[in-house]
């Protein structure tokens, strides 16, 4: 029998937010200051470039990281997972709760297979990810920023050191072509014309990257929290395909 995925997982959404604008006012008229001296200036440390290279870094070695946090339209979500990108490992569990339309679902990617279920009682089933495109919204799969976390690091705009281990700073929600990526590890949410809109991400004394924290304001609602801890930097993973499962339905593979 041929069975087809229930789940995904992830959750889409929108956002969407109504920019706003001030009147300007005159500028004041002031005599010109006299020439300053002119000195050389001072350094300025690249902070972007440092916690970008630390995010790469962070994601570039086998890890585990959890989710949490909230959605729109009253939801939640929640979910845990682990990466090896070298190996080309992926696990993920994720619930979506609160709203009309609550969700659960795992998913296991062994290589170009991946297996889906929408719950522990459910049978897994296969997908061959060669037959299918990587941005496919129900079985799809891209090895090239599987947790969105390429993604959020791209859409970085500002980043200041504002502690040993801690950095702030503004990304970019709205990515590129409408793609959603957040929460980093559960890509679920599309934000639509969001502002650059403030996170948190803090380091451990390795400079492993092990919180990133963002928010966003809708235009018509109370705002969006999520944070995604990341562990285990460099430890081996034990990711395996399932012992069993079923194939996809045909008519998930368009030719």
């Amino acid at each position: 029998m041929t069975t087809a995925p229930a789940v995904t997982v992830g959750l889409t959404g929108g956002l969407l937010l109504a920019a706003g604008c001030t009147r300007a006012t005159e500028p004041t008229r002031t005599e010109s200051p006299a020439p300053a001296e002119t000195v050389a200036p001072s350094p300025t440390p690249d902070v972007r470039g440092e916690l970008v290279a630390a995010l790469e870094r962070s994601q570039g070695v086998a890890h585990r990281y959890a989710v949490r946090g909230s959605l729109p339209e009253g939801r939640s979500v929640e979910g845990s997972g682990a990466l090896d990108l070298e190996q080309q490992r992926f696990r993920a569990t994720i619930s979506v709760t609160g709203g009309k339309y609550p969700s659960a679902g795992s998913r296991v990617v062994v290589g170009t297979d991946s297996y889906q279920r929408p719950s522990d009682d459910e049978e897994w089933v296969h997908v061959d990810l060669k037959r299918v495109e990587p941005d496919d919204l129900f079985v799809g799969f891209d090895w090239a920023d599987p947790t969105g976390m390429t993604a959020f690091t791209s859409s970085i705009v500002s980043a200041q050191r504002t502690g040993t281990h801690t950095y702030t700073g503004r990304f970019e929600p709205s990515g590129r072509g409408i793609k959603s990526f957040l929460p980093v590890g559960a890509p679920s949410i599309v934000s639509i014309a969001m502002p650059p809109s403030p996170f948190t991400i803090t380091t451990d004394d390795q400079g492993w990257v092990t919180s990133i924290e963002v928010e966003l304001t809708p235009g018509d609602g109370p705002k969006v929290t999520t944070t995604t801890t990341m562990s285990d930097h460099g430890e081996p993973l034990e990711i395996n395909a399932p012992a069993r499962s079923v194939e996809a339905a045909d008519f998930y593979y368009r030719e």
